[in-house]
Formats: structure tokens, C-alpha cells, sequence
């Protein structure tokens, strides 16, 4: 009998596929912060993760085409309920960024993950970076730590809300908007924009975002440090770029921003495992994300490929680098020297309770390649509804179907059909419309990784190497394990309620402070979604062992 192939072997085919068509066309150091030392303004410590310090600045400030609002206008904007600048330091990190000064990387001394780019048709925006999810931050000490590739912790709706509620209060304040506008025509350099002008493309824009968020509204917040990629990547798509709010589904399943270091050695990534690693698989991934927030897209059904303000060069330069990312080391000279005895004694622990699903890495190995160990989700018993969303969700195809899944190649796809489908589809056609800028980002971020497993259906839970695992809390894929300590206890023994966002270390039970203080979010495991049940490995052990486990974890 022929053996049935499955939608994630289809995806896996022809991805391969597309990589030969693509292919055709063309027949770190110690701890240091001297350059931030040089300028006097920056106290914060790098520690060595493999990049210096023009690879850090240039992957923060490198724009991939998101579109998130005109860049005059958020220079200008003021916060809704007072003169303050929007984009004022403290108000941006009482929301969870990264604050840091003006250099030639960031001109402007925005925060991490922000960036300006240039529309050609419709000029400079305001967008995200990579760096908006992936740059972490920790405070030992009272000294601040940057993690290079680690979890941020940005309220992500918080963001999204208080710019909305900013350029209402500036339609509707005249005094605001007297100001605004003044400082709008002032760095447009342009007489042509008159003030009925900007009151239209303001309000133009609100109505955008208020139905953007309507399409994205949740029951249960994000909160700090989280954001359901899978749920608003296919409304995104499904839903907005085809016109069809039929197809919208609530992103009720967030999980953590995912510490990135190792991320581009792995044969899979996603916490389901879902995206294979193995080129183009990269790129498609990053060009999703480019979608995923607030990229543009253009889809027609008279039209073969999609104009998008992707930009996929940069996703080649953006790729490499982040080959060359390691995890942080324990930072022994600020957090103190571990207890050989107890690391001793958890890596025999280690060996005997975690090894089997996270493998130990060798940093050194720059050609490293990593296997995840996927194990089904009602083996694991964390929370379901990622892996229930992904495989249960099902869209109509719209001006799509018929249409061959990879747009030159592929079965056509169906009146009904996994949104995973119409997002590859509209990748694939995106990419294809820059198909020289597509060739030099495969060849600039091409790395030989392993094969994903042959999967039918992504029912499964996505484990990976843990080296670096301290400075990346909180814990499980949705964030609902504060420490490494809490893990290690059963289920029923871990903290029920706690609060997300402060950065301060807790030493000794290694993860974040999460006592109730200033701008956290608090996070009730009793939610959809937010079970911190599962994962019940090694939770049996006498705490003196437990103790020596959590000591060989900071290792790592």
C-alpha cells in the first residue's frame, strides 16, 4: 500500500522544491562594554555570546519591513494623557523595552526593537526588528546585564493599545494636535501637508489599527513577554490580507518570545517544532515573522507573486549572524562562583532526568548541528492549546484556492485548508517577487542543518538544548513557571499566581523576582492557556538533589 503523505511532509517537499527552483535562477571575547565605555553614557555589561558590538547594534537597528505607523509621527507623538514624549524612556520602559542612547546604529537612541525604515511610496516608518522579541535583559546586583537573543519582555498589547490611545487623544485634543502637526511639517520639511490632511490620514490609520486589534482580541492578556505568533500570523493572513473576517480566530494561545541563541543550528524550531530548519526553511521563517508584525502584503488573484515590504536581503544578514550567537555563561564575577559540589552532583541528576530530550552543546563548534526532541503534547501535560489550535484550525482559501500551494508548483489548494497553507503560499509568492533579493538571502544565511523528522501532524512540544537557561525565565512554552526551581516541583507545588516583568535575578532559585511590583503584569495560571501543568520531570527528587540540579542548570 502507498503510504499517505501528510501536510507536514507536503510542506517539508516543497520547501525543498522551492529551495532548487531558487537555486536555478542563478544557473566572543570577555565581558566588555568598551565601545558603550568610549561614549560614558552606557553602564550596561555585555557578556561573551559570540557577537561584538557592531553585530549586536546592527542586528538590533535592522529593519525586516515591518510598518507599525508614519516615523514623523511617533517622534512627535505625545502620551495620551500629558505633554511627555510617547517615545520618552521611562514610558518605554514601564511597557518592557530596552532603552538605550542615540549611536550611529540608532541615531534617533530608540529602543531596542524599534527602527526606522524607508517606504518609498509612502516614506519612513516606524517598525520592529527581530531584537523587539529576542533581546533580554537581567539586573544582578543593581547592574544590568544584556542577553543577547533572550526572552524580552515587552508587553506587546500594552504597546500596541497606548499608541492607539495616543493618536486618538492627538485627533481629538486640539492643542495636541496643533503641536503634532507643527512637528510633523517641521521634519517633513514640506509645506504640502495641511492639517485636514494629517486629521484624515490619522484617523485613516486608527480605524486600520482598531481593526487590526478587533481581529486579534483575546479574553486572556498576553501580559509581559508574550504573544500568541501562530494566532495573529494567520488572521494576518487569512483574515486580513484575503479580506475574509470569516477566517478570524482569536489568538488565544501565547507563548514566551523564545531565547534565540542555538536557534539556527536546530533542525526545527516553533515550540510545536513546526518550521524545518533546513534552507529555505529559514527564510520562509523570517519572512513570516516580517509578516506576522505589521509587514504589508499584496494579494490578488490575477496576480502570480505578492508585492511586500518584506525586506528579505536583510533576512539573509540577519540569519547569518544569528549562526553566530552562543548562550550566556553564568556571570560569576557579578552573580558569584558556582558550588563544584553540587554541580557534581546535579549533572549525574542531569544525566539521569533531562538528557534524554536536552542534549548538551558543544559552543566552540561553530558548525554545531542541534536535534529538538519532540514529544507529544498529552505525554508532555503542558498546556494544550498551541498544538490544539495549530492542528484543529481550518480557513477557507478565498481568491486562493485553486491556486497551486507554492505558487509555481504544488497541489491546488482546496475551498477549505489549514492556514499554515495560506501563509506558506503568500511567503512563497512574496518571496518569489524579489526573486534576486530571495537568492542572495539563501546564499548569505545558507548553514547545512539536519532534516526535520517526517512529521503528519505537529501534535507535539518542541525540546531543545537548555545551556543558558538562567537568564531566560519564565518557564515552559506560555511562561507559566517563574523559576527553575518551581519546574522542578510537581504541578501542584508551583506557584499559582506570580507577577511578570521585573528584571531583578532571583540567585538562588534562579529566574526572575516575582513578588507584585511597578510594571509587571500578573499572570494566573488558572487561565486558557496559562496551565503550568506537565513537564512533571525529576520532580519527585529530595529538594538537597533538586537543589544540585537547579546548581548544574546555571552551567549550562
Amino acid at each position: 500500500m502507498k503510504k499517505k503523505t501528510g501536510a507536514g511532509q507536503k510542506t517539508q517537499l516543497s520547501l525543498f522544491l522551492l529551495q532548487k527552483l531558487l537555486l536555478g535562477l542563478l544557473v566572543c571575547n570577555t565581558i566588555s562594554v568598551a565601545a558603550e565605555a568610549e561614549q560614558g553614557v552606557d553602564d550596561t555589561i555585555y557578556l561573551p555570546q559570540g557577537w561584538d558590538h557592531h553585530t549586536r547594534q546592527t542586528l538590533s537597528f535592522t529593519s525586516f519591513g515591518s510598518r507599525f505607523i508614519p516615523y514623523d509621527w511617533f517622534i512627535a507623538l505625545e502620551q495620551p494623557d500629558n505633554t511627555i514624549a510617547f517615545r520618552n524612556n521611562n514610558y518605554m520602559a514601564a511597557m518592557g523595552f530596552i532603552t538605550t542612547v542615540a549611536d550611529q546604529y540608532n541615531p534617533d537612541g530608540l529602543p531596542v526593537g524599534l527602527v526606522r525604515d524607508s517606504d518609498e511610496k509612502r516614506g519612513d516608518y516606524l517598525g520592529m526588528t527581530c531584537a523587539f522579541c529576542h533581546t533580554g535583559q537581567v539586573k544582578i546586583h543593581g547592574k544590568r546585564i544584556r542577553i543577547d537573543g533572550g526572552q524580552a519582555l515587552i508587553d506587546y498589547t500594552q504597546f500596541e493599545q497606548a499608541t492607539l490611545a495616543a493618536l486618538k487623544a492627538t485627533l481629538t485634543n486640539d492643542e495636541k494636535f496643533s503641536r503634532f502637526f507643527q512637528a510633523v511639517i517641521t521634519a517633513a520639511s514640506t509645506t504640502r501637508l495641511t492639517p485636514e490632511l494629517l486629521k484624515t490620514q490619522l484617523q485613516t490609520r486608527i480605524v486600520e489599527l482598531e481593526q487590526h486589534y478587533a481581529v486579534n482580541a483575546t479574553s486572556v492578556p498576553y501580559g509581559r513577554g508574550r504573544l500568541d505568533a501562530f494566532g495573529q500570523i494567520f488572521n494576518a493572513i487569512a483574515a486580513e490580507a484575503l479580506a475574509m473576517p470569516e477566517n478570524t480566530r482569536s489568538p488565544n494561545a501565547p507563548t514566551s518570545y523564545p531565547v534565540i541563541w542555538d536557534a539556527s543550528h536546530l533542525n526545527v524550531v516553533q515550540w510545536n517544532g513546526s518550521a524545518p530548519n533546513k534552507e529555505p526553511g529559514p527564510l520562509f521563517q523570517n519572512a513570516i515573522t516580517a509578516l506576522a508584525v505589521y509587514g504589508t502584503v499584496s494579494v490578488a488573484k490575477d496576480k502570480l507573486t505578492f508585492q511586500s515590504s518584506i525586506r528579505i536581503s536583510n533576512l539573509g544578514d540577519i540569519q547569518r549572524d544569528f549562526y553566530q550567537l552562543i548562550a550566556p555563561q553564568w556571570p560569576v564575577e557579578i552573580a558569584g562562583a558556582l558550588s563544584a559540589e553540587k554541580v557534581a552532583v546535579g549533572k549525574k541528576l542531569y544525566d539521569q532526568h533531562c538528557m534524554e530530550c536536552h542534549s548538551i552543546v558543544d559552543p566552540t563548534d561553530k558548525k554545531r548541528k542541534l536535534q529538538a526532541v519532540l514529544t507529544p503534547y498529552k505525554e508532555v501535560g503542558t498546556d494544550p492549546l498551541v498544538v490544539e489550535n495549530f492542528i484543529d484550525h481550518r480557513v477557507k482559501s478565498g481568491l486562493l484556492e485553486g491556486d497551486k500551494a507554492m505558487v509555481l508548483f504544488g497541489d491546488k489548494l482546496p475551498a477549505e485548508t489549514s492556514p499554515l497553507d495560506l501563509v506558506t503560499h503568500v511567503a512563497t509568492g512574496a518571496l518569489l517577487n524579489q526573486p534576486w533579493q530571495t537568492i542572495k538571502a539563501l546564499f548569505k544565511e545558507y548553514r547545512s542543518n539536519d532534516a526535520p523528522p517526517e512529521q503528519t501532524i505537529f501534535n507535539s512540544y518542541k525540546a531543545r538544548p537548555i545551556n543558558g537557561i538562567w537568564a531566560s525565565a519564565p518557564y515552559l512554552h506560555n511562561g507559566s513557571v517563574p523559576s527553575i526551581y518551581d519546574l522542578l516541583l510537581p504541578a501542584t507545588q508551583r506557584p499559582e499566581t506570580f507577577y511578570v516583568g521585573n528584571i531583578e535575578m532571583d540567585l538562588i532559585k534562579v529566574g526572575h523576582v516575582y513578588s507584585e511590583a511597578p510594571n509587571t503584569s500578573f499572570f494566573d495560571t488558572r487561565l486558557p492557556g496559562n496551565s503550568n501543568a506537565g513537564h512533571e520531570y525529576g520532580t519527585q527528587l529530595q529538594d538537597d538533589e533538586r537543589w544540585a540540579l537547579v546548581e548544574y542548570i546555571k552551567s549550562l
